[in-house]
């Protein structure tokens, strides 16, 4: 048969993506993006490892913590100081000037995305648009990238800005109009980061010597965490991804365990605190001394309390995992995670030390904070919905690093390097990525299928063709036609001869070398040779249908109305606009346009403290 003859070539082709996958230089993957500290501690309720980054035109200087849920990058305005504080801009890791900026696109007020904090009774509203960001600051050689959202605020429940970490798009309109996170876009660049994902650790500013923050975008710092192989779902609540079961929390100091029964809390880089059901806080108070004080809502740790506890050096654990009962990680906190300091910004008239401990009204406020994330290490992976938690190391040097990409599911091979926390095999370090699958030997598969498809395709054509072409040079037998001999059939001697006309003339397949019979006129006419039918049957080829990828559009600012409220793709919660009373806000700084309400701003702003 022809189509046997093409058997080897058509399974050359089909192993061709395989062969292809050798060209893996033909482009990169892309690599992770380690975002640079700013070496600056700052928060009114930390201090914190502070993260630095650009906004407008010409570039400002920002300090910003990671933002867990935020598709919009939060940022504070000179709104937020008197004109007589001059510290303020400072505290709060500098002010974005946007009247500073041609770049600034303004689009209105909405309340920020804060629903897990907003259970915790901190609340805020943001002044949102658009301008260019650039990762790190200049010389980093971060990525720039422009129209990006920001959201600026002055609100006095946040003492630092936050980095858009979560990449689902936002829309200030409905949910047919999406606007591009800051992660997508840089998925999108031309050396995009490897997958939608990213890892934190909060770093310890009370070791010696102080350790930095950690945060990379598009993998993980293998450096920085114990490995295990425990893996956590999101959350079917967007708003609240990182949920995690609290199994036990037990201290070194007391024979009592400080949580025995399971309970389901969630995960905010926005807080500082630990959010515990107040029988839980009560056991904490008598193993480690501390009093609760009411107006201020703190756990003050005054001089002899602190001291004795230096000297003890307790240890908590808190036991984690998926569920209130079977797999888990142990993460270790010793008590320098414990001693925090809180400025009047905080607390409005003192400043000291306080134990990060809150007391929980109800299920809905338990949440972990900062102050957990000083001895854990988060990564979480939003192409697969999982994250991972780990005990964190502390690393002697800055430049002990080991980046990891975390690669997307098409494109996951096993890696030695990570392990389970900071996502598992899906992992490949920068110094063997020669063996893992980069987007190059994606690439190459994708091309040399795509071949493969077309010269099958042109093969199968070919022999389409050339049967068609057989089946029209082959004789057909017609219907009797010759209507000037229209003579009856004569049956002789029971054989079912059959006497055709002399008109048309007739024939019959003959065997697979067909011989041509010619009819003799008047003479003896030469019996018809019948040979066996030999059907030739085409098997129907499959339609194949290219799935066509989003591309690199550009959307519509001018779509977007100012008085729509904004919402996060896949969510069901809108924040929808209402209108507001006028707020006066004082003492801004001249430089800049006083910022007050949109006509259809949202109702509930809620007022500075």
């Amino acid at each position: 048969m022809a189509f046997a003859r093409w058997a080897p070539l058509l399974a050359s082709l089909v192993s061709l993506g395989t062969v292809v996958t050798a060209a893996d230089n033909v482009t990169d993957l892309g690599k992770p993006l380690n975002i640079p500290a700013s070496q600056f501690w700052e928060g009114f309720d930390g201090p914190w490892s502070t993260f630095r980054i650009e906004i407008g035109s010409p570039s400002q200087q920002i300090r910003v913590l990671p933002g867990h849920n935020q598709a919009s990058t939060l940022v504070f305005i000179s709104e937020v100081c008197s004109a007589s504080d001059q510290d303020c801009p400072n505290n709060h890791g500098g002010l974005f000037l946007r009247d500073n900026s041609s770049t600034w696109d303004e689009t209105g007020q909405y309340e920020l995305n804060t629903r897990l904090e907003d259970e915790l009774g901190l609340f805020g509203r943001g002044l949102y648009g658009w301008d260019t960001m650039t990762l790190g600051w200049t010389g980093d050689g971060m990525p720039t990238i422009a129209n990006q959202s920001i959201a600026g605020t002055n609100s006095h429940d946040y003492g630092v800005g936050a980095l858009a970490l979560n990449p689902r798009p936002i829309n200030f309109t409905d949910y047919n109009n999406p606007i591009p996170s800051l992660m997508q876009n840089l998925r999108n660049m031309s050396t995009p980061i490897p997958s939608s994902s990213w890892s934190y650790t909060a770093g310890g500013h009370n070791l010696s010597p102080k350790i930095l923050g950690s945060l990379v975008l598009g993998g993980y710092d293998a450096a920085r965490f114990v490995p295990n192989d425990v893996e956590f779902p999101f959350s079917s609540d967007i708003s609240k991804d990182f949920q995690v079961a609290i199994q036990e929390i037990t201290a070194n100091i007391t024979d009592e365990p400080l949580l025995s029964t399971g309970i389901v809390s969630y995960i905010s880089t926005l807080i500082p605190d630990i959010w515990l059901p107040l029988s839980v806080c009560e056991r904490f108070e008598e193993a480690f001394g501390l009093e609760w004080d009411e107006d201020v809502e703190l756990y003050w740790l005054n001089d002899t309390v602190h001291d004795s506890l230096l000297e003890r050096n307790p240890q908590v654990t808190m036991k984690v995992g998926p569920q209130v009962t079977g797999d888990s990680v142990s993460i270790i906190m010793p008590y320098w995670n414990f001693y925090l300091t809180a400025t009047s910004d905080l607390t409005g008239n003192s400043t000291g030390l306080y134990f990060p401990l809150k007391r929980a009204a109800n299920d809905s406020q338990y949440a972990i904070g900062r102050a957990f994330l000083q001895s854990a290490y988060l990564s979480a992976d939003y192409e697969r919905s999982i994250f991972n938690l780990s005990q964190a190391r502390y690393p002697s040097l800055p430049t002990e690093q080991d980046i990891v990409a975390i690669l997307p599911p098409l494109a996951q091979t096993t890696s030695d390097s990570g392990g389970g926390d900071g996502g598992g095999d899906t992992g490949t370090s920068d110094s063997q990525s020669e063996s893992g699958l980069s987007t190059g030997a994606i690439a190459g598969i994708a091309v040399g299928g795509g071949i493969a498809l077309l010269v099958l395709g042109a093969i199968l054509f070919i022999l389409h063709r050339r049967k068609k072409a057989a089946k029209k040079a082959k004789p057909h037998e017609l219907d009797d036609t010759d209507f000037a001999n229209n003579m009856r059939h004569e049956i002789a001697d029971g054989e079912l001869k059959h006497e055709v006309g002399d008109g048309l003339r007739h024939e019959v397949p003959g065997d697979t070398d067909p011989k041509v019979e010619l009819y003799a006129g008047e003479g003896t006419q030469k019996p018809v040779e019948v040979g066996v039918s030999r059907e030739i049957y085409e098997m129907p080829a499959e339609e194949i249908k290219y799935a066509e990828m989003d591309g690199e559009g550009l959307y519509d600012k001018s779509q977007i109305k100012p008085d729509a409220a904004p919402y996060h793709m896949g969510a069901d919660i809108q924040e929808a606009p209402t209108p507001t009373p006028e707020i006066q806000i004082q003492n801004h700084s001249p430089a800049q346009t006083p910022w007050t309400p949109h006509q259809n701003s949202p109702q509930h702003w809620h007022q500075n403290r």
